[in-house]
């Protein structure tokens, strides 16, 4: 009987090897194989340098006639009898040339052909050869886009024509006429809270960093002026003015609220003295954490608010000449509420809305009125707080006897409220996605409901002309007060964001552990977009399941939203809890999958039902193992002319099993030949999807295009292994899916009933299982994946088999004696064929003690990047991540990776070969204006700086604004005068040259073709 094609040899032209562990004899070097652990306590930044002493051992692997024998093709007759019989003995024993990686060493090791040739370079040393290494790949972190809003209020300028966003290390300045990013200043730390100066506002902006520094910015034109160290821990900061006498001009005074321990809490003043250097000085200690600093009446009245504690400072008369005599009178009082937000507001004593003739602090000539957000959804209004405090302190009565005004609208608690510029309206956010004007003289509400996401911030502007409106899925909008409608609005990448009440709804029901892997793709076609399924809503609780149901197109060059579309039930538009007070959630997408040519996307969603709507099925209780899902696996088709994805197919329970219904999905993944879906569930069975035309009638049903509707179904069921009725579901709680590079084969990584982990190799075309192949890891695995003839699985072990000659080239230990990988940060895997690199990410914990048990709530772990090259093996680049990364994208067009970590940050790494430039606006750093006739239209702008990357990065230097084109548009750049596209197609539309510029350019153009004919 002839033996069966395996697929491997369709895709490399030879047979598998044989398993002749027993028929051939092994040098006794192949035990002795230098063992390394994957590289702990290296340099975040700096590429590894290797070892330059050998073992005997590896020295004599590597010069083994054996080596030679085992690359030999393996016979026919051996050849049948694998493909014949299924293999299930023990794992191979890796190749003499392999490199085997163990915990307990400190670096990486290169394959046994460089430990030959390092033998002959025992006189370089080991900064050489990192540095030869460094100097001939070049890798490193190119571009950086994006980053999640942090919970800092909107600055909005005194010109009302830009509004500046602050992420975790950079604010960035966006133009209200165009939404579009004008400038970026790059403060490199984790920024605490901003401020406008009070004497400049038109230029200068104060941004304070939790580790105590204090920076003076030009937002005009993007400069840093001058740094200070202030304390530190600072939390929040306010500004006022003030001068060192009659005849001196005003200067910008800073107050900044420090929190020195979990229990004390410090309140700083910081002037600028003569010596133009910055003085502070302590003002009052606080024994509690505070959350709210504001300062009023230049600085004569300091506000501070800690939880249901609030403080009131005054001063008669603020003097900087005298720095140490400042000296605030403070008055406390226990509040009735637990405070969420605050604001306050000034006016003269003659619009008071009690008479002022009782008034007791007569030094402070202004009036401050406060508005207080409650937990339970209350406002309290106290009007003139100093003075009804002074009134009340002389009568001996407590604090809550102060006479407030109280509305009620929200159900939960108040995120933000603000003051109208006139006094007469108070304006406030929460969980509910509307926004309440609150009429203050009438009692009048007005609404505007069914925004995208919970409210976290609403800034009024200086005239009172537009709210700025910060949501909860990390973005941003202007509105008009009088219309409330959007004229700016900005978006990110807009990741669930994370909850901070520790407190949990009554009648949740049960949630799995956070999944941290983030369900995204490139677009196959037009690599600049990435395709993430994101969510809504921040979680309500740290147990809260993750409920991403929308797909969010995001442009990686200019680093903006392009679209979003729910793929999967919302929640935008009803009540999001339940008549029992039940937090309803919405599905989860898990998994996503395009096609090759970016025609169908597919989908896989999750949702668990409630406890109480199942409870009469299982009245006892509720395991995990009875949980009642639904899974829905969806394909959708891409409208060309509606720019969305329109549902073509809805597969209820793709997977299921008698004993347990509707099984979960493991793994999905996308043919890189034609239209075709592979998935692999719970129930052992490996199913590949494809699409079908609809009949009815017997005749083809078309849309409205005249194109014939398509509907998918599966094509082939492959078993794995044969599930009992009626016993415990399979250990393998993941799986995961991989094609070859021409389609020809499909690897499966499983786990079976028995605890053995095995790899098929599928031919997708038949079904057949053509190959099986046990332990070739160890633990769970995270990803499986081919480049070119080498397979690569990520477990806790980092394994590369050579498919072809079916032995092992690599192995390395991900953890060991003196560090662990958390389960809640899973390994990440990634496949480049474009570079023939391969990347992994995972996180690292220390141990206190070998035997220490995992006590990862206790540690926080360490975030590692490593890129390897298939060719080597050997590491080309690695780095220490400042956020754990939840999804690793292989960019095949340029040879990159894609990194996306938790802080909502994009990162492109990769190496100089590859690279790309990419068209940046830029502009002459002295010049202050870029002076058009279509300013009063887009605003006028000073000059346009791109983030200055440090050197040695590999930026690639900025191109000239009139040879600037559309990154991967395909367009020629060599005829310049050749078309109009040069000429218009310049950048974006706020950096348009003048008219002038523009007419002059067409007239050259038509000029020199008329002379050519």
């Amino acid at each position: 009987m002839p033996s069966k094609k395996s697929p491997a040899r369709l895709a490399d032209k030879r047979p598998l090897a044989v398993d002749d562990t027993t028929d051939q004899k092994m040098a006794p070097e192949q035990d002795r194989t230098k063992r390394r652990r994957i590289g702990h306590h290296s340099s975040s930044k700096e590429k590894i340098g290797f070892p330059t002493s050998t073992t005997k051992q590896a020295s004599t692997a590597a010069k083994s006639p054996d080596r030679k024998s085992d690359r030999k093709t393996p016979t026919k007759e051996h050849s049948r009898k694998k493909e014949k019989h299924e293999r299930n003995g023990k794992a191979p024993q890796p190749d003499d040339g392999a490199l085997i990686v163990k915990a307990g060493d400190d670096v990486f090791a290169t394959p046994s052909t460089a430990v030959s040739k390092r033998n002959k370079m025992n006189s370089i040393t080991d900064g050489q050869l990192s540095n030869k290494l460094r100097k001939s790949t070049e890798w490193c972190v190119s571009r950086t886009v994006g980053g999640r809003f942090s919970d800092i209020d909107t600055v909005i300028t005194p010109d009302e024509k830009h509004f500046i966003l602050f992420s975790n290390t950079s604010a960035r300045v966006f133009s209200v006429a165009t939404s579009s990013p004008v400038r970026t200043l790059d403060v490199r730390k984790e920024i605490a809270a901003s401020k406008l100066s009070v004497v400049n506002a038109e230029q200068h902006l104060y941004i304070a960093t939790h580790l105590g520094a204090i920076s003076k910015w030009d937002w005009f034109s993007g400069e840093r002026i001058e740094t200070w160290k202030a304390g530190h821990n600072i939390i929040s900061m306010d500004t006022c003015s003030g001068s060192w006498g009659q005849d001196s001009a005003n200067e910008d005074v800073i107050f900044t609220m420090s929190g020195v321990s979990s229990r004390k809490t410090e309140i700083w003043i910081h002037v600028k003295g003569g010596s133009k250097s910055w003085e502070s000085r302590a003002i009052r200690e606080i024994s509690m954490p505070a959350s709210e600093l504001k300062v009023a009446a230049d600085g004569r009245v300091v506000v501070v608010i800690a939880d249901d504690q609030l403080c009131v400072g005054y001063i008669s008369k603020l003097r900087l000449d005298s720095l140490d005599s400042i000296k605030y009178t403070w008055l406390e009082i226990t509040l009735p509420i637990s405070v969420t937000c605050s604001d306050i507001r000034e006016r003269s004593p003659s619009v008071q809305v009690s008479s002022s003739k009782s008034s007791i602090s007569s030094a402070v000539s202004r009036v401050v009125d406060l508005a207080l957000g409650d937990q339970s959804g209350a406002i309290l209004i106290y009007h003139d707080i100093l003075n009804s405090l002074l009134r009340t302190e002389n009568r001996g009565n407590s604090g809550t006897s102060l006479v407030t005004n109280r509305l009620h609208w929200h159900r939960t608690a108040v995120k933000t409220l603000k003051w109208s510029r006139d006094g007469n309206y108070i304006i406030s956010g929460g969980s509910e996605t509307v926004i309440v004007q609150y009429q203050l003289d009438t009692g009048r509400k007005q609404f505007l409901p069914h925004l995208s996401s919970t409210i976290c911030s609403v800034v009024v502007s200086p005239t009172g002309k537009f709210y700025a409106v910060r949501l909860a899925d990390n973005s941003a909008m202007v509105l008009s007060t009088s219309e409330l409608r959007p004229i700016a609005s900005v978006s990110g990448l807009q990741l669930a964001s994370q909850a901070t009440r520790k407190d949990k709804p009554s009648g949740s029901k049960p949630v799995e552990a956070t999944q941290s892997r983030l369900p995204a793709i490139l677009h196959p076609v037009q690599s600049e977009y990435l395709l993430a399924a994101v969510s809504s809503s921040p979680a309500r609780s740290l147990d809260s399941p993750s409920s991403a149901s929308s797909l969010q197109t995001f442009d990686l060059l200019t680093g903006q939203h392009v679209s979003r579309q729910a793929l999967a039930r919302t929640n935008v538009s009803v009540i999001q809890t339940g008549p029992q007070g039940t937090e309803l959630t919405t599905p989860d997408i898990k998994y996503l999958g395009v096609t090759s040519d970016g025609e169908w996307l597919s989908t896989v969603d999750e949702w668990l039902q409630y406890p109480q709507d199942v409870s009469v099925l299982y009245p006892t209780s509720i395991t995990p193992g009875k949980e009642k899902r639904e899974i829905f696996l969806k394909f959708w088709r891409w409208n060309e002319s509606s720019k969305e994805w329109e549902l073509s197919t809805r597969i209820d329970a793709p997977h299921f099993n008698t004993s347990q219904g509707s099984t979960r999905v493991l793994d999905l993944t996308a043919s890189p030949i034609g239209s075709a879906f592979v998935t692999v569930g719970e129930d052992a069975v490996v199913r590949i999807w494809s699409p079908h035309a609809r009949y009815r009638s017997g005749q083809v049903v078309k849309d409205k295009h005249n194109q014939a509707l398509q509907t998918w179904r599966p094509i082939r069921n492959i078993p794995l292994e044969k599930i009992v009725h009626g016993s415990d579901p399979t250990p393998s709680k993941t799986a995961s899916l991989a094609f070859s590079d021409d389609g020809s084969v499909l690897a499966v990584c499983w786990t079976n009933q028995k605890g053995a982990r095995l790899v098929y190799l599928i031919n997708p075309h038949t079904g057949e299982i053509c190959h099986r192949r046990d332990n070739l890891y160890q633990g769970t695995q995270h990803g499986v994946g081919f480049l070119d003839r080498y397979m690569v699985i990520l477990s806790t072990q980092l394994v590369v088999w050579d498919t072809v000659a079916d032995t092992i080239r690599l192995i390395m230990a991900m953890e060991d004696d003196k560090t662990y990988s958390p389960d809640s940060h899973p390994k990440l895997l990634s496949i480049n064929r474009k570079s023939q690199t391969f990347a992994v990410t995972f996180a690292s914990i220390k141990r206190k003690a070998p035997d220490e048990p995992r006590a990862e709530l206790q540690a926080k772990p360490v975030h590692h990047l490593t890129v390897f090259n298939i060719n080597s093996l050997e590491p080309v680049f690695q780095m220490k991540l400042d956020h754990a990364c939840l999804a690793l994208l292989p960019d095949l067009r340029t040879g990159e990776y894609i990194l996306i970590d938790a802080a909502a940050q994009i990162h492109r790494i990769g190496s100089g070969d590859f690279k790309q430039a990419i068209p940046r606006i830029a502009a002459d750093v002295s010049s202050s204006l870029i002076q058009t006739d279509l300013e009063n239209i887009f605003g006028t702008y000073g000059s346009l700086e791109r983030r200055s990357l440090p050197s040695g990065t590999g930026a690639v230097e900025p191109l000239s604004a009139s040879r600037q084109i559309g990154f991967g548009q395909g367009r020629a750049n060599a005829n310049a005068a050749g078309n109009l596209t040069d000429i218009f197609d310049v950048g974006p539309s706020f950096a348009l040259p003048s008219v002038n510029v523009l007419f002059e350019g067409v007239v050259k153009h038509f000029s020199a073709k008329a002379v050519t004919a």
